[in-house]
C-alpha cells in the first residue's frame, strides 16, 4: 500500500445557508412582476434564485457561483418558439389539408415534442453547468445531445413494453450518461450509478400504488374480449357537449369492471402519490453516493422523512390558511346578507375575495420556495459529504466556451426545464 493510500480520508462538508434571509423578498418580487409581465419576468426569477442558492450552497469551505442572466434565458425562449411555431403550423395544416393524417397529428405532434424535449433536457443541463463555477472553476458539459435522446427514447420505450418495471436502469443508464459527461475545469465526473441500487424503492412505489391499477385495467381487458363498443359514451341531454355512461351497458361485465378500476385507481393513485417522496429520496441518495469526482466521492446519507417534512409543512400551512380565509368571507358575506348594505359593500367584498385571491397565489408561491424548495436543497445538501476531499485541489480551471442560453430556452418553451433541481 503506497503513502497516499495509507491516508484516511477526511470528509469535506457541504452545507446550505439555513436561515435563507433575503430569499422571501426575491420570490415576492419575482412573482409580482411576473404577473404584472405576463411571465416575462420569470426568467429573471429563475436566475436570481439560481444566484442565491448556488451562492449558500457551500462545498469543501467554498460557495458555489451562478453567472448566468435572465437574458440569456428569454431570448434563448423567443428563439425556441420562433421554431416550435412553425413546426406547429405545418403539422396543423398537413392535417388539414390531407384528412386521412388528421387522426396521426395527435401521435406524430407527441412523438416529436417527445424527442425534442429530451434534446431540450440535456442541452438545458448545458447551460445551467457552464454558468456554474466553484473556487473560480467553470462546471461544464460535453456529449452528444442526439445520443441522449436516442438513449431516452430506447429507455422509455422498453419502460413501456415490460408496464414499468425497467424504470430504475432507465434512470440508471441516463444517470450514468448525464453525470459521465459532466466536467469540472479539466476533470470529468463519473458515476456508478445501477438500476439494482433503486429496485427495492421502486418496486415498493410499483406494487403499492402501479400494480393494483394494472391488474384491475388487465381485467377489464380480459374480460371485456379486449374490445369496447363504439357507443360506450354517448351525449348528455340535458348538457350539451358532455358525455354520459350509456345505461344499456349497465350490469355488464363492462360496467362492472370499469367501477373496479374506478375504485382501484381513487384509492391506489393518492398512495403513489404519497410514495413519490420516498423514492425520490432513495433515487437522490443512490445516485449521490455514486457520483465521483476523480479520487473524490459523495457519500449521502439522505433519509426519506427528509423529503416528506417540507411537503407535510406546505400542506399544513396551506390548508390552516384556506381555513382561516374561509372563515373570513363566510364571515362578511353573512353580515352582508343580514345587515341589508346596499350594492357597494357587495362591490367591496368582491373586490376584497379578488385581492385575497391574488394574495393566495403570492403566499403559495412564496411558501414553495421557502419550505419546498429551501428544506429540499437544505436536506440533500447537509446529508453530503466529499470523501478524500484533498483531491479536489487538483481540479485545474478550463478555457471551454460557455452554452448558449437557447440551450434552456428551448427546455422552457417546452416546460421540461426547472428552476431548480434537487441534487444533479
Amino acid at each position: 500500500m503506497d503513502s497516499v493510500s495509507a491516508v484516511p480520508a477526511r470528509p469535506g462538508a457541504i452545507v446550505f445557508d439555513r436561515q435563507a434571509k433575503g430569499l422571501t423578498s426575491i420570490a415576492v418580487k419575482g412573482f409580482l412582476l411576473s404577473l404584472v409581465t405576463f411571465g416575462i419576468y420569470r426568467f429573471w426569477y429563475i436566475t436570481n434564485l439560481r444566484r442565491y442558492f448556488w451562492s449558500r450552497t457551500i462545498v469543501a469551505g467554498s460557495p458555489g457561483e451562478y453567472t448566468g442572466r435572465g437574458k440569456e434565458l428569454f431570448l434563448g425562449f423567443l428563439v425556441a418558439l420562433a421554431i416550435l411555431v412553425p413546426v406547429y403550423i405545418v403539422l396543423f395544416a398537413l392535417g388539414f389539408a390531407y384528412p386521412p393524417l388528421a387522426p396521426f397529428a395527435g401521435p406524430i405532434t407527441f412523438v416529436f415534442l417527445f424527442l425534442l424535449g429530451q434534446y431540450a433536457i440535456f442541452r438545458g443541463r448545458r447551460y445551467r453547468a457552464s454558468r456554474t463555477l466553484w473556487r473560480g472553476i467553470r462546471l461544464g458539459q460535453d456529449g452528444s445531445a442526439l445520443t441522449y435522446v436516442g438513449l431516452a427514447t430506447g429507455w422509455w420505450f422498453l419502460t413501456l413494453v415490460t408496464l414499468g418495471i425497467a424504470f430504475p436502469w432507465m434512470r440508471a443508464s441516463l444517470e450514468r450518461y448525464r453525470i459521465g459527461h459532466t466536467l469540472v475545469g479539466e476533470s470529468r465526473m463519473t458515476s456508478t450509478a445501477r438500476g439494482s441500487m433503486i429496485l427495492k424503492p421502486w418496486l415498493l412505489f410499483y406494487l403499492v400504488a402501479l400494480g393494483p391499477l394494472f391488474v384491475s385495467i388487465l381485467a377489464l381487458l380480459v374480460a371485456n374480449d379486449f374490445s369496447f363498443p363504439a357507443d360506450l359514451m354517448i351525449a348528455d341531454p340535458d348538457k350539451p357537449g358532455k358525455f354520459v355512461f350509456n345505461p344499456i351497458y349497465a350490469g355488464t361485465p363492462l360496467a362492472t369492471y370499469g367501477g373496479a378500476v374506478a375504485i382501484v385507481a381513487s384509492i391506489f393513485i393518492p398512495l403513489a402519490l404519497f410514495l413519490i417522496p420516498y423514492y425520490r429520496a432513495r433515487e437522490t441518495r443512490a445516485f449521490m453516493n455514486a457520483a465521483a469526482l476523480g479520487a473524490a466521492r459523495l457519500n449521502s446519507t439522505l433519509k426519506a422523512r427528509q423529503f416528506y417534512w417540507p411537503y407535510i409543512v406546505y400542506m399544513l400551512s396551506i390548508l390552516g390558511y384556506l381555513a382561516a380565509i374561509g372563515i373570513v368571507i363566510g364571515g362578511s358575506a353573512f353580515l352582508l346578507q343580514t345587515s341589508g348594505l346596499g350594492s357597494g359593500a357587495q362591490v367591496l367584498l368582491v373586490i376584497g375575495m379578488t385581492v385575497a385571491y391574488l394574495g393566495s397565489l403570492l403566499l403559495f408561491a412564496v411558501l414553495y420556495v421557502r419550505v419546498i424548495t429551501v428544506r429540499l436543497w437544505r436536506a440533500v445538501a447537509d446529508s453530503t459529504t466529499i470523501e478524500n476531499v484533498e483531491a479536489l485541489d487538483a481540479v485545474l480551471a478550463s478555457s471551454r466556451r460557455t452554452a448558449s442560453g437557447l440551450n434552456e430556452g428551448l427546455a422552457d418553451a417546452l416546460d421540461v426545464g426547472g428552476a431548480l433541481e434537487i441534487g444533479f
